[in-house]
């Protein structure tokens, strides 16, 4: 989900360059749900290519089968003018080649460059996501300061989303706290129980209203966090609506992070592993915990490290609510 918010930058950019054309985005079935209403593609084909599944990643007939070549010869049919590769990835440049378009712009990453018409050299490694994928516009003539990530929530979602809240009790006055304990793998979910403390001490001393967001695997559902915190069970844009109505997400380095980011709604995200410089949340007001880890390894993040940022953000949120009123 976060390699889709943090693509909206350059779609956004492409929609300015080329307000006429017609926008295919190439992604997984999420796509649909996260750039609902937003008018930056019109046309999403959802896809789940082998080489990104979480399991059976290379079981030869998912490789063989009908999909791959049925999502070929979908490809060639659209007879697309320009294609833009922003994995950096060998497959995905042979993809981008097969579809016959005649300028295919991506990284010359992992000797696919000549695969493409135009190459670009491979990004540094620090640099955030949303710059490697606006830099596929340069050799197009865009030279536009960057965009941070940005996703839209239609009004019915937001009324539906507050009376949702309020039926819990939930007010305009609370300081709404919510809580994602969840991750795409083991090594970025920060242990429950260190969520659970961070949740009971903002509870406990700043009288923050909390709201445990459940993700699809159950993470977070038995959290013992006080009698008076709401679990939701929610579908992507049920979620994305109800944090429009949040003042603070705590959460690792997840989809949900970016999607917060995204919405405007500031974030606490917890890097135990992967690289914050460059998959850092975008956007004003947000706080990064851990300094990450290569791949399949992990740092420790400790609850006071978490709590301390937690609790900045709460008292910085109090401030600017008591500066509304006054």
């Amino acid at each position: 989900m976060g390699d889709v918010v943090l693509a909206t930058p350059v779609l956004r950019r492409l929609r300015e360059m080329y307000p006429s054309a017609s926008v295919t985005l190439l992604a997984k079935a999420h796509a649909l749900d996260l750039l609902e209403a937003s008018g930056l593609v019109d046309e999403v084909i959802p896809f789940d290519f082998p080489w990104t599944a979480r399991a059976r990643k290379y079981t030869l007939s998912r490789y063989y089968g009908t999909a791959l070549s049925d999502l070929l010869k979908r490809l060639r049919a659209a007879k697309f003018d320009l294609t833009l590769d922003s994995r950096m990835d060998l497959r995905s440049n042979i993809l981008t080649y097969a579809t016959r378009a005649p300028r295919r712009v991506g990284y010359d990453f992992g000797g696919g460059g000549y695969l493409l018409t135009d190459a670009l050299p491979e990004p540094p490694p620090d640099r955030h996501k949303v710059e490697d994928w606006l830099e596929l516009l340069k050799p197009l003539g865009c030279s536009a300061p960057s965009l941070d990530p940005t996703l839209e929530v239609s009004d019915s979602e937001r009324l539906e989303a507050q009376r949702v809240l309020s039926s819990y009790g939930f007010s305009h006055d609370d300081v709404i706290v919510a809580i994602h304990p969840g991750g795409s793998h083991a090594l970025k979910r920060w242990p429950v129980d260190r969520f659970e403390t961070v949740a009971r001490t903002l509870s406990g001393v700043h009288r923050v209203r909390l709201l445990v967001l459940v993700d699809p695997r159950g993470t977070g559902a038995t959290m013992q966090i006080g009698p008076d915190a709401v679990f939701l069970r929610t579908s992507l844009r049920e979620m994305m609506a109800v944090l429009t109505q949040c003042d603070l997400l705590v959460c690792n380095d997840s989809g949900p992070m970016h999607i917060a980011a995204a919405l405007g709604v500031p974030v606490v995200a917890v890097f135990q592993t992967g690289n914050p410089s460059a998959y850092g949340p975008r956007g004003l007001n947000h706080s990064i915990v851990g300094r990450g880890a290569p791949w399949n390894q992990a740092t420790d993040v400790s609850v006071e490290d978490v709590l301390a940022a937690a609790e900045a953000q709460v008292r910085r949120i109090d401030r600017e609510k008591l500066m509304r009123t006054s």
